[in-house]
């Protein structure tokens, strides 16, 4: 997970609390509490886990999670490079800024994000019959694509069982159901592409920049 704090990616280890929900018919439902301090900015984490209620071992335990957000800090932060382009940056903040609050609305915005990436940055226009699970399959052939990218590419695709749901990626604005830690990961993959697109090719300028500096230095 990324600290809400540092965005830094951690392990989060924490105090765990497990209540269980009364007065709800079915299968048992609780929450569990998770508090902690983030290993690399130290600042305190509070996160809750909804799902099933079970006793097991002399304890009790959360399975199948429905829910999951932070308590504290309430709103996430995701740094930005200066170079990815502001209408980018927006729509990715704001993914970040409701990922806690409703996954389901982060993980649409992201689609979103990802499909406008896909056929503005990368030319991937399959006409109107396209959809975003097509679009990725094309992203995935792109030469330019680093190995490690096209491998996450490739899973996300699979990611909440999307073939199930094909409205996940037919219409990629829907608020439709998502699987815990599928908004994440999405965020993770537009951070990544970004990375790629737009960092990347900044650093590289730059560094050719000094070398041709050297050479010009040496000359003289």
């Amino acid at each position: 997970m990324h600290c809400p704090h540092c965005s830094t990616i951690i392990h989060f280890h924490g105090e765990h609390h497990v209540y269980r929900m009364t007065g709800n018919s079915g299968s048992p439902s609780g929450y569990e509490l998770t508090e902690g301090f983030c290993p690399s900015c130290n600042q305190l984490i509070v996160h809750m886990s909804i799902g099933e209620y079970r006793w097991i071992e002399d304890q009790g335990e959360i399975t199948n999670v429905v829910e999951e957000q932070f308590l504290y800090p309430k709103f996430l932060k995701r740094a930005l490079d200066a170079a990815i382009p502001q209408k980018y940056g927006q729509m990715f903040n704001e993914a970040v800024a409701v990922l806690s609050a409703s996954p389901r609305a982060s993980a649409a915005l992201s689609r979103r994000l990802l499909q406008q990436l896909l056929r503005e940055e990368f030319k991937i226009v399959l006409g109107e019959n396209a959809n975003l699970d097509l679009e990725l399959k094309e992203f995935y052939k792109l030469p330019e694509v680093p190995g490690h990218i096209k491998n996450v590419v490739d899973e996300i695709r699979q990611i909440g069982n999307w073939a199930a749901h094909p409205l996940k990626y037919k219409s990629t604005g829907d608020i439709v159901d998502v699987e815990p830690q599928e908004a994440e990961w999405l965020l993770d993959i537009l951070e990544d592409i970004l990375d790629m697109r737009f960092v990347q090719p900044n650093v590289e300028k730059e560094r050719l920049a000094k070398y041709d500096q050297k050479r010009k230095d040496i000359r003289r």
